[in-house]
């Protein structure tokens, strides 16, 4: 059924207001281990989130294509539910440059190039597993309603992830990466696998930690984790249900003055470019965090409602962020890990995030991976440990922040962080 139809057989079912958000997804993946190639797909998949308002009231589905039956789905959920809640429908066109078709995606150079990069585990005895992930994403966001909007936006990412597992002795290690870029040549696929297996080799050894607090080094790869569970603290929906750390801390200095946190999905350097949530809010670059001091909440467009306030631009489904990051600093990496001197850099964390990391809280206590610092050098790996700190101590212990942002998801990004005193104990399965 076209768009058309679909909103015409709506018109005729008594549904007033209906908007739907179709997303195409043109995907590749490659596999590769130890030369065996485990998979080779290209994929192309619609997919239709609706809204509509019938008897006065909003609901919502999620369709793989549209037919009268969606409608029927609507019309029912709308007759069962005790809510009024009466939503908005975009009627302003937001100004964004066309879009031209879906481009094709081809992966026949990728697939020689990962061949030749899975040679390099020949020159090193101690790599039991090489695993080399390869996927190229196009995806295209068009928002149509009945009020005549139509408009569009769409990011095209490249992503690298290599896997090294390093046998020493009667123990194995696995170390992983994952490297989201928007332009292929950035990926730098030999020099990143390089610098990994040289990391995996290093981990392979490790020693057991005291228990006690430590300056650290906390990795980008473990910051994205924990400010993917930060956004939930920022919910507007969980303030309002008082569910979330930062109720009542809104416009008060409640981290590190070093620390400002920056949501840009208009930057189309970074892979959660988007010119308007999927609610058809126009997103724009904002200050979350500023010197510490957090400046606002996220709203979709219903808790905005809610709370007579304006929508933030961040309603996917749920609210989120696309490009949330922590604004870097001056130093590079090698120049943190010197000034840090002794300590640890923490490059993992396993678990749960949703329950290592409270909301309602602020809690922390993650397991963690990484590596011992000494005299300004990585020395050797670290045995599985506990890190137990709070989101409040986290971000305001902060002494150096990396001068560059990396991003393995679209929703968030950040440096690594230098920071001061955080209690480390030794796990109790070691």
């Amino acid at each position: 059924m076209t768009l058309n139809s679909f909103f015409k057989k709506a018109e005729k079912k008594g549904i007033k207001n209906i908007q739907v958000v179709e997303i195409t997804k043109n995907t590749g993946q490659i596999e590769l281990t130890n030369t065996e190639l485990e998979t080779f797909e290209i994929s192309n998949h619609t997919s239709y989130q609706i809204k509509a308002e019938y008897n006065e009231k909003t609901v919502k589905a999620v369709a793989d294509y549209l037919d009268e039956n969606v409608l029927d789905t609507i019309i029912m959920k709308a007759i069962h539910t005790d809510s009024r809640y009466q939503d908005e429908y975009l009627t302003d066109k937001i100004n964004n440059n066309k879009i031209g078709s879906i481009p094709p995606i081809k992966m026949d150079k990728e697939l020689s190039l990962l061949k030749k990069l899975d040679e390099i585990r020949n020159d090193y005895s101690e790599i039991s597993n090489l695993t080399l992930y390869y996927s190229e994403i196009y995806e295209r966001k068009r928002i149509i309603n009945s009020n005549g909007v139509d408009i569009a936006t769409d990011c095209h990412l490249y992503e690298f992830i290599p896997q090294i597992v390093v046998q020493d002795k009667d123990k194995t290690t696995s170390y992983d990466r994952v490297y989201l870029k928007t332009t292929k040549e950035d990926l730098d696929m030999k020099n990143n696998l390089m610098q990994d297996i040289k990391m995996a080799i290093k981990q392979a050894t490790k020693e057991k930690l005291q228990t006690k607090k430590y300056n650290i080094i906390i990795d980008s790869t473990v910051m994205k984790h924990i400010l993917s569970n930060f956004i939930d603290m920022l919910s507007a929906t969980n303030i309002r249900q008082k569910m979330s750390c930062l109720e009542g801390k809104l416009n008060k200095k409640i981290f590190s003055d070093k620390l400002t946190i920056i949501e840009d999905p208009t930057d189309k350097n970074y892979p959660g470019a988007t010119n308007f949530d999927d609610e058809g809010t126009k997103t724009t670059k904002k200050e979350i965090v500023k010197d510490g001091i957090l400046k606002t909440y996220l709203y979709n467009i219903k808790e905005a409602k809610e709370q007579n306030e304006e929508s933030t631009g961040n309603g996917y489904g749920e609210i989120s962020t696309k490009n949330m990051y922590i604004n870097p600093g001056c130093k590079s990496l090698d120049e943190m890990i010197e000034t840090l001197e002794n300590g640890i850099y923490i490059t993992d964390c396993m678990g749960s995030m949703n329950t290592a990391i409270n909301k309602n809280t602020g809690n922390i206590s993650i397991q963690i991976f990484g590596f011992i610092i000494e005299n300004g050098k990585i020395k050797c790996g670290f045995e599985p440990s506990i890190m137990t700190t709070t989101i409040f101590e986290l971000l305001s212990n902060i002494e150096e922040i990396e001068n560059k942002v990396t991003f393995n998801k679209q929703s968030v990004g950040s440096p690594c962080l230098l920071i001061d005193n955080i209690s480390i104990a030794s796990s109790e399965n070691e």
